[in-house]
């Protein structure tokens, strides 16, 4: 009976498979790209100890709500205008963050495309940082 099953909706099973490829090949498929990730407490060490700057790619609205102290904000859409802003940090770790972090992995791969060598995505973005309960700067 479950045989038939599988048999019968092989294709199913077949899209399972694949969708759960890609989902546990991204960390990977990001690494090759020069991107690795790191988590709320190791963006504080990177920052006190390799004096990496955090980009925050969040529009300027939610930039303005609350975002991580001394983050530059580099909205996803203005990378490719922003080069004065943001070329002088080439040299420098950068810590990508968004909201969720899901913004960033898109703005990562920008950044590596502008010659940036040391890029990492804040884990979980900014809502990871303000559950770890760190500072968050509002000018609301």
């Amino acid at each position: 009976m479950e045989l038939d099953f599988l048999i019968q909706n092989w294709y199913l099973i077949l899209t399972l498979v694949i969708i759960l490829a890609l989902l546990l090949l991204e960390p990977y498929l990001l690494k090759l790209s020069g991107i690795d990730s790191v988590g709320p407490l190791g963006v504080t060490q990177l920052v006190n100890r390799e004096s990496a700057v955090v980009l925050d790619v969040c529009t300027a609205k939610e930039f303005s709500a609350a975002h991580i102290p001394d983050a530059l904000s580099v909205p996803a859409s203005e990378i490719g205008t922003l080069s004065d802003k943001i070329n002088r940090h080439k040299d420098k770790p950068v810590i990508i963050s968004c909201r969720s972090g899901n913004r960033a992995k898109g703005a990562a791969k920008k950044f590596v495309k502008l010659g940036f060598k040391k890029i990492y995505i804040l884990t979980g973005g900014n809502a990871a940082w303000e559950k770890e309960n760190l500072p968050m700067t509002r000018n609301s």
